[in-house]
């Protein structure tokens, strides 16, 4: 199973990806707004972090979400540089995240649901994270070719990432993505 390696995180920021992946355009098209909490899973040091932040404001709320203690040294010191202080980093498990039910108004996942060991139960996760009526957006590699990315036989297509979340929510339609990517919201 490919997991993304903390060694590379500054590819994450770089110029390059915003190019085909404008991450304030995405969220707000997925319904992020001013004032909501916003559980970023997955956060790695910040891509979707710091543009959720500018836009839920001083009284929201960004969870900063991450499996790799690395990955959030970097988000905190990033967080130093440009004095950020609504995001909360947490660091987490993959099917446990150490925050209480109905959290968030938006959870957001960029390019890990290929990475999840037990897709079904992360889901899950992120669906008891959400409020009622709160969205989850998805965000995946598309399973071909791609300039950037996992290998092409560990990504999830389209129409699996659709059937998941299809099993756990009654209202799932596409959303906004990159370039590169596909994006779905899951609403509850």
């Amino acid at each position: 199973m490919h997991k993304f390696n903390p060694e590379h995180a500054r590819n994450l920021m770089s110029p390059r990806r915003l190019e085909h992946e404008q991450p304030d355009t995405i969220v707000k098209a997925a319904g992020v707004a001013e004032n909501m909490a916003v559980v970023d899973v997955g956060c790695g040091i910040g891509f979707y972090t710091f543009p959720l932040s500018a836009i839920v404001g001083k009284r929201g709320v960004v969870y900063a979400v991450d499996l790799s203690d690395d990955m959030l040294s970097l988000l905190k010191k990033e967080m130093e540089d440009r004095n950020v202080s609504n995001v909360k980093p947490i660091l987490s498990q993959e099917t446990k995240i150490p925050l209480g039910d109905k959290t968030a108004d938006v959870v957001i996942n960029v390019n890990m649901l290929h990475e999840a060991e037990d897709r079904d139960a992360f889901i899950k996760e992120l669906k008891r994270l959400m409020k009622d009526n709160g969205r989850l957006l998805i965000i995946d590699h598309k399973k071909e070719p791609t300039p950037a990315g996992p290998p092409l036989e560990e990504r999830i297509s389209y129409d699996e990432a659709f059937g998941l979340l299809k099993k756990y929510f009654d209202i799932v339609v596409k959303g906004p993505s990159g370039d590169h990517q596909y994006g779905i919201i899951a609403m509850k």
